[in-house]
């Protein structure tokens, strides 16, 4: 068990039993979701001028045998990538981890401000401004448009599983609430 910290808290957090893929390095248990636990996965090669991935990711992984949960939600995903307020889906890796288990890896948005349930306890009861209250309530409704319009519901919809993503623009940093953990989600009828 090591002690982190993450924007001025101190959390504690638990090494991967996985070991690494090959396009990045599994670092510490950052959050939990329907499937399991996610890793920070951190680029290997971060300057490989062919790669469209970030040199931060959110990783989920478990044995191949236990995937379905996780191949459900890649395949949502693979299906959702033009709206804003989903969190992104950068691809998947299987590979080799110990005693040669095979593990399925889902690459994923980072988000460094943690979850929306995060900012709240954050809070202290205080609350949030209402203009950062509206803010996120559109981004959730506008993400959750998206998903009814592809033909999924998502049905895990809570507040640990809409991702604060900072997002860096010429007046600032902006956040942006983004729709997270898609295991559950099923075709509407």
């Amino acid at each position: 068990m090591v002690l982190m910290k993450r924007k001025h808290e101190e959390f504690k957090i638990k090494k991967s039993v996985y070991g690494d893929g090959n396009k990045l390095v599994r670092g510490f248990i950052i959050g939990k979701s329907s499937s399991g636990p996610i890793y920070l996965g951190t680029l290997k090669k971060p300057k490989w001028r062919l790669t469209h991935l970030p040199v931060l990711m959110a990783v989920k992984s478990v044995e191949v045998s236990d995937s379905a949960l996780l191949q459900r939600e890649a395949i949502v995903l693979s299906n959702l990538h033009a709206c804003p307020y989903i969190y992104q889906w950068f691809g998947e890796e299987t590979m080799t981890g110990d005693r040669n288990r095979i593990i399925y890896n889902l690459l994923l948005e980072y988000g460094s401000s943690g979850t929306l349930a995060d900012l709240i306890k954050k809070s202290g009861g205080e609350g949030f401004p209402e203009s950062d209250v509206r803010r996120y309530t559109r981004h959730i409704l506008e993400g959750l448009d998206c998903v009814h319009s592809c033909g999924y519901v998502h049905r895990a919809l809570k507040l640990e599983n809409i991702i604060i993503v900072p997002i860096i623009t010429g007046t600032g940093t902006e956040y942006i609430a983004k729709i997270g953990d898609f295991g559950l989600a099923k075709r509407a009828k």
